[in-house]
């Protein structure tokens, strides 16, 4: 199989961002859309096209870091004032209940700066807008267009919470709300024009008042990320699964950065070596819908719970099966959990339908799961995880050259990167890194 690393156009990456509304993240990712639809029609009446591109990924990305967190206090069932069904005629969408339970200090925004400055997808006073999209108005400073680029952001977010908070009295109510809060909301002229222009306009501002995220319409951006900058938001995807559970805080990042790290010592190319990360970061994705009580059951599952633990392999596999310049990764991917006797699924390969890479992979994941901890145990010594690898190869599952390079590296000093290392490597190093870690540390200390 050849592996291209291609650009990849950022309609692909809205579309990803757009399969994970169906996991519990479904009202926040809602609004996302909602947020990001509305700061794209406002700026279409302040700026150009660029703007308007920027505007809508701005409003899309705002509060990713309200994600991550969220996804961190779901074990406390935080989530629970937020049912994932926030349709018309649904549970109101109250974003200030869940900010005030989980984030009254508003850091989420330093999290989304910080994810999205990585990405390198928006310019520096678009970034400056995301992390000051809670800042009132009257303390706002910068440059003239950080000024107001912060505003829109706030004023769409703003607009969007209105409009999901009274949605389920009535689309009267709803609308009254909205023309009441751009009447005495703090905003700059110029931002509460292109805000009443929008809402006056009964064709666009259609658009904004149901859950379609319309990407083809929105997202017609003839815009390309680098295959780099691509890789970082995939690792925004992970943080996003990971974070769901104590015991899988660093599993995806521990598996790419083993997968990576065999692959080199065994193919000796640095590409290779960048294929089998990016497809380590894909492999678990699927779990963003696996039930948390299945993730943090303290025990074997049963029949039925394994049988839904098994589909987030190919729940991975349909995430990105849409996105033809994922194909080959992906071919790697959705293959970790095949084994070399065909006993393996969901395909049920055998050796020779397997590469390589995907034996790669699949050690990396066996023997990263075992040195974790989970619900109902605590992670194995390096050296008893070896055993069990060992004892799956003479059995016909694992391959043995793959093992036998990953004992090698082991009794060299090898260890794989855990989390805090991991989070290191994911924010990379900024002035607020210590805060991060305070933070993630204070709220995993918080779980049951």
């Amino acid at each position: 199989m050849e592996l291209k690393l291609e650009s990849i156009g950022v309609s692909d990456l809205v579309g990803l961002f757009n399969d994970m509304r169906i996991s519990s993240l479904s009202p926040l990712i809602i609004h996302s859309f909602d947020v990001a639809k509305i700061a794209s029609l406002m700026m279409k009446r302040i700026g150009d096209s660029d703007d308007v591109l920027y505007a809508y990924i701005s409003g899309l990305f705002h509060d990713i870091g309200l994600l991550a967190l969220t996804e961190l206090k779901m074990p406390k069932g935080v989530f629970i004032a937020m049912k994932a069904d926030i349709s018309h005629g649904g549970e109101s969408f109250n974003l200030d209940s869940l900010l005030y339970k989980i984030d009254k200090d508003c850091v989420h925004s330093q999290f989304s700066y910080e994810i999205l400055k990585r990405m390198r997808i928006l310019p520096d006073e678009y970034l400056r807008a995301v992390l000051n999209h809670h800042t009132p108005l009257k303390v706002l400073y910068g440059s003239d267009k950080e000024i107001l680029l912060s505003n829109l952001i706030n004023v769409a977010d703003t607009m969007a919470q209105v409009i999901r908070k009274n949605i389920n009295i009535g689309m009267v109510e709803s609308v009254k709300a909205l023309f009441e809060m751009l009447a005495r909301y703090p905003m700059i002229d110029e931002v509460r024009k292109a805000a009443k222009d929008l809402i006056s306009s009964h064709i666009e501002f259609g658009y904004v008042l149901d859950d379609d995220p319309y990407i083809e319409r929105f997202c017609k951006f003839n815009f390309q990320l680098g295959f780099h900058e691509a890789i970082e938001f995939l690792k925004a995807l992970v943080l996003l699964v990971d974070l769901r559970s104590p015991f899988t805080l660093s599993h995806t990042s521990g598996v790419a950065f083993l997968a990576k790290d065999l692959a080199y010592e065994m193919l000796k190319t640095d590409f290779d070596s960048l294929a089998m990360y990016v497809a380590g970061l894909m492999h678990d994705l699927g779990k963003i819908k696996t039930p948390l009580e299945i993730l943090h059951k303290p025990g074997k599952l049963d029949m039925h719970e394994a049988y839904i633990m098994k589909m987030h392999v190919v729940d991975t596999y349909k995430m990105f099966s849409k996105y033809p310049k994922f194909e080959e990764f992906m071919a790697i991917a959705s293959t970790h959990h095949e084994r070399l006797d065909g006993s393996g699924y969901p395909w049920g390969l055998k050796a020779k339908d397997l590469s390589m890479r995907s034996r790669i992979l699949q050690v990396a994941d066996v023997y990263e799961a075992l040195t974790e901890d989970r619900p109902y145990r605590e992670g194995m010594k390096p050296r008893d995880a070896l055993g069990v690898v060992e004892d799956m190869v003479n059995h016909g599952k694992l391959d043995a050259n793959v093992y036998e390079t990953l004992k090698e590296m082991i009794r060299n000093g090898y260890e794989v990167k855990r989390s805090d290392i991991v989070l290191v490597e994911f924010f990379g190093e900024f002035e607020n890194i210590e805060e991060v870690k305070r933070v993630l540390d204070r709220v995993s200390q918080e779980l049951p």
